[in-house]
């Protein structure tokens, strides 16, 4: 292995550990320092919950309803792992469970055992620290040291002879440069990239390009770094006719694409009726058990059930324990022995059925962690196809890329990179994604896609001379769309005051919340509904504030917010502090996520004087006035 590619591997090996104990540190702080109530105003616990046993899903979790008569207000979400406890959520017995369902008053959490824990005092849920992704991403980065991954080093190392070949029959419903994009993808040599612009219907083409890979007999892996991306994918696939299996945790799935997860498929398999028959068996044999003598803890002396079996069958006493005692054991460990030999066959029956789907699908379908998991150890394919790679750090890519022959990169790095927390580990360049990696090291060899199917030609223009060279066109069917009659984009200046959020490190805007509501107000004036209507702000503080103050719409922040689209987008930009301090706003992958959300009208509501100390705001700013003075 070269000595470059050692090196990188090395630093994100230290920079994996760098975040680990950033999140880690973060997490217990709060937990030892902070009351449940403060944590719960930070959105990251709730409090005071009653429980309630709803049923069982389709992989035999069971589903508790968590309830209050207050509203809840938290970041926690669907797919989310979390602590239930009475009071204290650092003991180490207390159990976690994945979120199923989120609603104003109630949260319905899948758990693999049933509850004990007491709701008579109100219960608690906390947002807990998951490490089986960083684990995967070590022995990912670990596995690709091996001599066999030697075409891979050299990719990373940038002395790969790449190629590819635009050659083959275009697809019907992609543009030109979609099309061109698929051939040279399908026809490449080790890797290719694919640059998609806001609104340039990149996973659209993806979709065709799995189709191409499927009609000509290629086991392919898609992935994204979420699961909301994942789905996205799967659901064009879908529309085209394909059958992607979508593995991982089905909590973790929308329910429309529920049919095609590997737990839905395994429970219409014809052999999952030996697995039915086998837990009816189990259930009975538990009724039987209970009219036999359970043996106490303090009688086995630490023994488990097939030990004290075992001094049974050979006539035996154990230590401190008479051969009468065990005798009168008997009954029920012979009871236990039988539970525990059907949960084996339980077992292995889900094992053989999960291997043969895996097997006969053509498409399998998880997050880039999730491709790592030991249900997958043994999968190898011919393609993998990566969405949203732009935000998918390099050891997170590698865990599917260690799986296959080829790989496709599909994203756009002049948007939002891979989130990281600590900045030793930025430094060792855990923040860069392996598609920014590889478009540096091969700029000749990415497809650029350059039709816009979302933003009125204004936007368009805007983000296109901002960010793309002027190369990004708006297609017809959208360059003249409108909501409202009136400028496309607005910019309301606002000589508000940040402020640091209590117990946070975020800011928020009390000034220009009161602008945003009064702006909302003027659109429902004008019969405009609120799902028409996203608002978004770079900073958690401001979007946890707007959301105590108006409901019904969609608040996020501008990360959360990448991928997604509204007719209406109100940015509101917060910072304002005589020291004329910006903070990340400076960064230009965050303000192109931020006006390319828009198709129909953006309204920007900040400090404009503020702004204007930064040239990107400025050359935006001056690129509006020009507009209103076109008008």
């Amino acid at each position: 292995m070269e000595r470059a590619v050692k090196d990188l591997i090395n630093n994100l090996l230290r920079a994996i550990e760098y975040e680990r104990e950033e999140e880690r540190e973060r997490h217990d702080y709060e937990m030892k320092n902070l009351t449940g109530e403060a944590r719960e105003k930070k959105g990251r616990a709730i409090m005071g919950l009653k429980k309630r046993l709803l049923s069982k899903d389709i992989s035999g979790n069971y589903l508790y309803n968590f309830k209050r008569r207050e509203k809840i207000v938290t970041e926690i979400s669907v797919g989310d792992q979390v602590v239930i406890s009475q009071n204290d959520p650092l003991l180490s017995s207390n159990p976690t469970g994945i979120v199923f369902e989120t609603h104003n008053h109630h949260i319905i959490i899948a758990l693999t055992k049933k509850l004990t824990l007491s709701s008579s005092g109100g219960l608690r849920v906390d947002l807990a620290v998951n490490d089986t992704t960083y684990k995967r991403m070590e022995d990912h980065l670990m596995k690709i040291k091996s001599p066999e991954y030697s075409q891979l080093h050299k990719i990373i190392n940038g002395r790969y002879k790449v190629n590819a070949y635009d050659r083959g029959k275009d697809h019907e419903g992609l543009n030109g440069v979609q099309n061109t994009g698929v051939h040279l993808a399908y026809n490449n040599n080790g890797f290719y990239t694919i640059q998609g612009p806001p609104g340039t219907g990149k996973t659209y083409m993806a979709a065709h390009l799995i189709q191409a890979l499927v009609k000509s007999g290629k086991k392919i892996l898609i992935t994204a770094d979420s699961n909301g991306a994942v789905d996205h994918m799967m659901r064009h696939c879908i529309k085209l006719g394909l059958d992607p299996l979508r593995v991982g945790n089905p909590i973790r799935v929308n329910h429309d694409l529920k049919p095609y997860t590997l737990d839905y498929r395994v429970y219409r398999h014809v052999l999952y009726k030996d697995v039915l028959a086998l837990e009816a068996a189990i259930d009975k044999t538990k009724l039987a058990q209970g009219e036999v003598k359970r043996p106490d803890a303090k009688d086995t002396r630490g023994y488990d059930y097939s030990e004290l079996l075992g001094l049974i069958k050979n006539n035996q006493r154990g230590r401190g324990i008479s051969k009468d005692q065990l005798k009168s054991m008997k009954p029920f460990l012979n009871l236990q022995k039988k539970i525990d030999e059907s949960y084996d066959k339980i077992q292995m029956l889900r094992t053989a059925i999960q291997g043969e789907l895996i097997e006969k699908h053509q498409i399998i379908a998880c997050t880039n962690s999730t491709a790592g998991c030991d249900l997958l150890e043994g999968l190898h394919c011919d393609f993998l196809v990566m969405d949203e790679a732009a935000q998918a750090s390099i050891p997170s890519a590698m865990i599917p890329i260690s799986k296959v022959n080829r790989f496709v990169l599909i994203g756009d790095h002049f948007q939002l990179p891979p989130v990281v927390l600590n900045q030793e580990a930025k430094k060792l360049g855990l923040s860069m994604s392996l598609m920014d990696h590889l478009a540096r090291l091969y700029p000749y060899f990415l497809t650029r896609l350059n039709v816009s199917y979302r933003m009125h030609q204004d936007i368009n223009d805007l983000v296109s001379t901002m960010f793309y060279d002027q190369k990004l066109l708006a297609d017809p069917s959208v360059a003249k769309r409108r909501v409202l009659d009136g400028p496309i984009i607005e910019s309301y200046h606002v000589e508000g005051k940040e402020a640091l959020l209590k117990d946070s490190k975020s800011y928020y805007n009390d000034k220009e919340i009161d602008r945003v509501k009064t702006l909302v107000q003027r659109l429902a004036q004008k019969g405009i509904k609120r799902d028409q209507i996203a608002i978004i702000s770079p900073y958690k503080g401001q979007v946890r504030q707007l959301r105590k103050v108006l409901e019904g719409y969609e608040i996020d922040t501008v990360d959360a917010f990448q991928g997604r689209e509204k007719d209406i987008v109100i940015i509101s930009f917060v910072r304002s502090n005589p020291s004329n301090q910006l903070g990340f706003l400076n960064d230009f992958r965050r303000l192109n996520v931020s006006i390319s959300r828009a198709k129909s009208k953006l309204i920007l509501i900040g400090n404009l004087n503020l702004l204007r100390h930064n040239e990107m705001y400025d050359y935006m700013l001056d690129y509006i006035d020009e507009l209103k003075n076109q008008a």
